[in-house]
């Protein structure tokens, strides 16, 4: 099973999230109520809907590692790169983050 296929799957677990179609392609993205939280670009890029300040409290505790870019002071979204099994750990907690920040 791909990394991607095995993050989806602990994905779908979480009583949070709903699994819909995306908007914008034909792939999944994960919602929590009517607020998009998550969803693929690629095999190996997830988007992250963390928020402005989520985004600069896992900065400031150090909580965001060479696998995550964000984009910008502004920016409500951060891209995670999930290449591998051991990376998968650490998107979930970045999706139980958002699911933090967005409730």
């Amino acid at each position: 099973m791909s990394p991607r296929a095995t993050l989806e799957r602990n994905l779908s677990a979480l009583p949070e999230l709903e699994s819909r179609p995306s908007r914008f392609g034909k792939s999944k993205s994960y919602y929590l109520g009517d607020r998009e939280i998550a969803h693929f670009h690629r095999d190996s890029r997830m988007d992250v809907r963390l928020t402005k300040e989520g985004i600069r409290r896992l900065k400031s505790e150090g909580a965001l590692d060479h696998r995550v870019r964000t984009r910008g002071a502004s920016a409500e979204w951060a891209e995670v790169h999930v290449a591998a099994e051991r990376d998968i750990p650490y998107a979930v907690y970045l999706v139980e983050e958002a699911i933090r920040a967005n409730s």
